[in-house]
């Protein structure tokens, strides 16, 4: 009887505990094929003779959300992390600056359960946006483009709609390129559509990769962590 206690046990501990391994905690990737890229080809991308490099960057903080941990890193169980909706802005000393993230709207904020939102932080978001010489998004999400919305059908609101156009087109080829003075776009392709990290030098010889959906953690980055397999193997697929 115990024999067979023993064994069900058993049996009911590898039905739940394989498939439980498989999608929450297991951190493993297939095969992968990186991609043949470089730092020193961000920097020779970056770079052109004449041309005056970005001085500083600055950010805004428009909000927080917070998500079980398992979403974002396998094996974090059910606490959460906060991560938050940064928008950063590349500053010339010769024009306009360079937006990485537009921001969102309050109401996209409510909709995806954003738990804070800095109204006055946005609205300097949305000053900065009139001015810039082009917005680059790290991501297509709400939390990225949203803020496009709040300067209208206005002649800057179709500049920057052309341009973010002739990015997506550049990004279909799947290779690095340049977006202004100092910026450097990475597609990232099989993660998301639209999704890409950004490489930025500083005139001062500084140097900052922005990652965006595929490490919004430091735990991703040098865990190296992947999200729970329950975010990635199901529904929406991704290229882990």
């Amino acid at each position: 009887m115990m024999t067979r206690f023993n064994r069900a046990m058993l049996v009911l501990l590898l039905a739940v505990g394989i498939p439980y391994y498989w999608f929450v905690l297991d951190t493993s990737t297939p095969s992968a094929k990186p991609q043949p890229i470089t730092i020193a080809q961000f920097r020779n991308l970056a770079t052109a003779p004449g041309e005056l490099a970005p001085i500083r960057i600055r950010f805004e903080r428009i909000a927080s959300q917070s998500l079980m941990g398992n979403r974002i890193a396998a094996g974090m169980g059910l606490m959460s992390i906060r991560l938050h909706t940064i928008s950063y802005l590349v500053e010339y000393d010769d024009g306009a600056p360079v937006m990485i993230g537009a921001g969102m709207t309050r109401t996209d904020a409510k909709r995806f359960e954003h738990v804070t939102f800095g109204t006055r932080a946005q609205a300097r978001v949305t000053r900065a946006l009139t001015k810039a010489r082009t917005l680059v998004p790290l991501s297509p999400a709400p939390e990225q483009m949203g803020g496009m919305r709040m300067i209208g059908e206005t002649e800057q609101a179709r500049t920057l709609d052309a341009i973010l156009a002739r990015q997506q087109q550049d990004d279909r080829i799947g290779v690095p390129h340049r977006v202004a003075p100092g910026v450097v776009v990475i597609p990232t392709l099989e993660l998301e559509s639209g999704s890409r990290l950004v490489y930025v030098r500083l005139a001062s010889g500084r140097e900052y990769l922005f990652l965006g959906n595929l490490a919004p953690t430091r735990l991703n980055w040098f865990g190296p962590r992947l999200p729970a397999r329950f975010v990635t193997d199901l529904g929406r697929l991704e290229d882990r």
